[in-house]
């Protein structure tokens, strides 16, 4: 019986070398597609894009839910932050992230804190205008939670120790030296707050070698005597007065021991029980008959604050 050859495929040896073809073809790109894909996505994502509405818009689409909202975008701001670190790429919406951020919830604190690590230390070199994005949001915060101790002493470590050198070099040494002021200020506001940091007291006296520095002596003189009236720590107190007696003469320093002195020696024989921070916060012990009429109330032993106290043994000393 005759067999049909024509019903059986014929393999040709053109046919044959078009498979090999589309089979080495599929080999090659499979093998450079990781490469391609990666400078594919990095052709295409070489510039940021915000994608969000202004922060006043920003406030109206959160429909109520700011304080949401705002940890939301920043939880995407840290994640965003590390990808562009691992593509070593600048991020360069995020001051606009950060802003809308604070504008939806501005009590939230750590947008605040962590706001000058974000903005300075990305890929690349930073520049003048990130460090004044992060000293605009840091005073933002500083002006929002004004008894927060932590910020403060962030925003003033950074304006003293990290932003004042690098704007030195991209702005000069004068403005240079209006940011360890600014620093000097927030350390200084840190110092009369309360918190958990142990670390605050020496601050102070760092805030006062700044001060110094700029050459605002009365600022000097104001600032550790309140660090000495509110601190009981005798190492402190110590560097306190070594410090103001170099800064400001001998002379103070022995009057402003003396002025302590006087005070510990109030409270003793008053409150000996109670903490030298409550302690300031009552009147000083005075008799409402001594001190009855204009002439005899204006004296030291008759005021009725500490602070009132301070300002007449101040003005009894000169």
């Amino acid at each position: 019986m005759p067999v049909a050859y024509g019903s059986e495929r014929q393999w040709g040896g053109g046919t044959v070398l078009t498979a090999l073809g589309f089979v080495c073809a599929l080999f090659v790109a499979q093998w450079f597609r990781g490469d391609l894909a990666s400078e594919v996505a990095r052709a295409k994502t070489k510039r940021d894009v915000y994608a969000l509405p202004s922060p006043a818009q920003a406030k109206i689409f959160s429909l109520g839910y700011r304080s949401a909202l705002a940890e939301l975008i920043f939880a995407h701001v840290l994640v965003d932050s590390g990808l562009h670190l691992q593509q070593k790429r600048k991020f360069d919406t995020l001051a606009a992230y950060l802003r809308t951020v604070v504008e939806l919830d501005p009590k939230f604190p750590t947008p605040y804190r962590l706001a000058d690590t974000l903005l300075t230390f990305q890929a690349g070199e930073a520049q003048l205008k990130d460090f004044k994005d992060a000293r605009e949001i840091l005073e933002r915060g500083m002006r929002e939670l004004p008894y927060n101790q932590e910020l403060h002493l962030t925003a003033g470590q950074f304006f003293a120790y990290l932003a004042a050198p690098r704007v030195a070099q991209l702005a000069g040494p004068e403005e240079a030296e209006r940011w360890r002021l600014a620093g000097a200020r927030a350390l200084a506001r840190s110092c009369e707050l309360v918190g958990q940091n142990d670390n605050i007291p020496y601050s102070c006296i760092t805030a006062a070698r700044l001060f110094d520095g700029a050459g605002e002596r009365d600022a000097v003189k104001s600032f550790l005597q309140k660090v000495l009236a509110v601190n009981d720590d005798e190492n402190i107190r110590s560097l306190a007065l070594s410090y103001l007696g170099r800064t400001l003469g001998k002379e103070q320093e022995e009057e402003s021991k003396a002025r302590f002195s006087e005070l510990e020696e109030i409270k003793k024989s008053d409150l000996p029980f109670i903490s030298k921070n409550r302690y300031l916060l009552l009147t000083p012990p005075f008799d409402p008959v001594a001190c009855v009429g204009s002439i005899k109330a204006n004296r030291v032993e008759c005021a009725t604050s500490f602070l009132e106290w301070h300002a007449r043994k101040g003005s009894a000393v000169k």
